[in-house]
Order: C-alpha cells, then structure tokens, then sequence
C-alpha cells in the first residue's frame, strides 16, 4: 500500500527505521518513523514536575536518537508557557544532572524496579505516537 505508515519499534529504533525505508525505494522516506514517544512522555513528565506546570504548557521538546543511554533529551527549542523552558526552569546543574539522565536511563531504572518492562507504557506510547503522527 503506498500510503501506508510504520512506526518502528525495534531497537535501535531509529537505525532500523533508516535500514528500513532505505530498502523500500517505492515508500517516502516521511513514511517511516522511529519511537521515543516513551522517552518523550516520560521527559515531559520530568519538566512538567520541575517547572511545576502541567504537561500539556510544555511545547517543542524533543528526543534526539535511539531509544537507548545515547539518546539526548533536547530543551534546546522548549516552551513552557510560550517561555523558554531552560529560563523556566533556570537550573542549569538539573538539566545536566538530573534531567538529561533521568530521561536516558528511565527505561533502566523501570526494569530494575519491576524486574521487567513496562510493556503497557510501550504500547499506550505507540498508540499515542500515531495518533499524533
């Protein structure tokens, strides 16, 4: 079907989503897309916490690559409130210490604490990824 979507799920999600529309020459590259809604979802929740607002006042915040340590949580184009999230915020030492591995470990930290993942949070973030897709 030449309208169809995919959501990669797999890590590293984002390499096997370039694998992946590299080897359909008939598909737009636009078609594919890699999952860290998880990881987007659970950074939101950790500035919404700090900046004491509610999720939806956040804006523009991003994941760059893998679903994995490597991946970079970005404030660099955050709003809350139409402000600057890294003048909301104003704590510099959170971000870097706090923030960033935080978000990047999460994943981690949910299996340790359970002994395994959290399948549902993977599966209501896919659904909510290509909703908003």
């Amino acid at each position: 079907d030449p309208n169809v979507l995919t959501l990669v799920v797999g890590n590293p999600a984002n390499t096997n989503a370039l694998v992946a529309a590299k080897n359909s020459p008939n598909l737009d590259p636009s078609q594919y897309t890699a999952m860290t809604r998880l990881d987007h979802d659970r950074g939101l929740a950790q500035i919404a916490t700090k900046a004491n607002c509610k999720v939806t006042d956040i804006e523009r915040f991003c994941i760059w690559g893998n679903h994995s340590a490597t991946q970079f949580p970005d404030l660099s184009h955050t709003l809350i409130n139409g402000k600057w999230a890294r003048d909301v915020i104003n704590d510099d030492a959170w971000i870097t210490d706090t923030f960033i591995p935080t978000v990047q470990q999460r994943g981690a930290a949910i299996i340790e604490a359970r002994g395994k993942s959290s399948a549902a949070s993977a599966a209501s973030a896919a659904i909510a990824h290509v909703r908003d897709w």
